[in-house]
């Protein structure tokens, strides 16, 4: 099947960007199907790439392979490519760590497809009617690397599943896995993305070097995952702040497998199912010296971006507020559409609200097993800053 761009459409191919628009195309073959492989050609009819092809999407086709030779090899060339993929990212996890993304859609040219392991477990995510053609395979190659579960999370959504399945039952509903040598629990029936937010791995490594002795804040805090890196780093005090009751029961579950617990009164942490707005605007000022605002992406598409760069303006202001003088703020945005220019405005707006005098330590990003490719910036959707909190201006 193929399909041919309107003349003088093919640049961004030739520089490898996996996406063509429906508005590049100029024709398409009778029989195109959802999830047809498309064999892309110039106006002048050469060849330039092979893709899955989407007839309800405005990404049209969806690139895998830029090169000439695939007819015939389809099961054989992504089984190959799914190996090689394993074996690097083995490579890049670091010690006493059992969490990770083994494929991450583009970032990996396996448009589509994500792929999070929790030890013996896999959870898939399909996202294309491309990479549901794939199902059967991927289970078989899953299966073929010793995974005892496999996991398919679907949305109810156009062209995605909307059921969860599970393809091969293993011993665990919410595995265990490691990361740094820390335990934690994946809900991946009902918790957010595939169960566990792998990608913040390295940023809460980060955090244990600056919480010793800390007061800390850890808004959205989901798992706690940030809360038991700076507990186990010592801070001397941790609440964890979720306006989801189930987020900090999981929380909780999180420090008991860990060997710490909110019971007591000499215990270090408490949670606390509130309003992450509310709370920051209304806490007592000097109370933490350590914040980590980490919310759910404020916007999921351009069109609502200057909204959510409000609230993230917002949220950064009220903690500049509130937070001791020189403490530090974890800050992030997950919104694929917040460029991280475009962070850093926001960022420079809430200080100059605030009069603050702000200092930016780190620039932060998604870890590498989530990393994206130089062709396709738009993989870049983690973006975050520690910022030191001086005083007034």
């Amino acid at each position: 099947m193929v399909i041919r761009l309107k003349k003088n459409k093919e640049k961004a191919i030739l520089n490898f960007h996996p996406w063509i628009f429906s508005g590049a195309i100029a024709s398409e073959e009778d029989g195109l199907t959802p999830g047809s492989i498309v064999r892309v050609e110039s106006w002048e009819h050469k060849f330039l790439a092979w893709g899955h092809y989407d007839p309800k999407s405005q990404i049209r086709v969806r690139l895998f392979s830029f090169d000439l030779e695939l007819d015939g090899r389809e099961g054989s060339f992504w089984l190959s490519r799914w190996d090689s993929i394993y074996e690097s990212k083995k490579k890049l996890l670091p010690k006493d760590t059992t969490g990770f993304r083994l494929f991450h859609s583009e970032g990996d040219q396996v448009p589509g497809i994500v792929v999070d392991c929790y030890d013996k477990t896999a959870v898939m995510q399909l996202k294309t009617p491309g990479a549901l053609s794939l199902r059967s395979l991927l289970v078989s190659f899953l299966e073929s690397k010793g995974y005892e579960t496999i996991f398919e999370k679907g949305e109810k959504s156009e062209g995605k599943l909307d059921v969860n399945s599970i393809f091969h039952k293993g011993k665990e509903d919410e595995p265990v896995f490691s990361e740094y040598g820390i335990k934690f629990i994946a809900d991946i029936t009902k918790g957010q993305k595939t169960g566990f937010f792998i990608d913040q791995r390295e940023n809460r490594a980060l955090l244990s070097r600056y919480a010793k002795d800390k007061k800390v804040l850890n808004t959205f805090s989901y798992s706690g995952a940030f809360s038991l890196y700076a507990l186990l780093a010592d801070a001397k005090l941790v609440h964890s702040l979720d306006i989801s009751k189930q987020a900090i029961e999981l929380c909780e579950k999180n420090l008991n497998l860990n060997g710490l617990s909110s019971e007591g009164p000499d215990s270090r942490h408490k949670g606390l199912v509130l309003d992450s707005f509310d709370y920051l605007k209304t806490m007592e000022s000097g109370l933490y010296n350590l914040i980590i605002l980490d919310p759910p992406a404020f916007t999921k598409s351009i069109s609502t971006v200057l909204q959510a760069s409000r609230g993230y303006k917002d949220i950064n202001m009220r903690a500049m507020a509130k937070i001791q003088t020189g403490g530090l703020i974890f800050t992030f945005s997950c919104s694929q559409h917040i460029s991280f220019d475009l962070f850093k405005k926001i960022v420079f707006g809430a200080a100059k609200d605030a009069k603050k005098r702000v200092r930016i330590l780190h620039h932060l990003t998604q870890s590498p097993d989530h990393g994206y490719s130089v062709f396709h910036p738009e993989g870049e959707y983690l973006k975050g800053l520690v910022i030191q909190v001086d005083g007034d201006t």
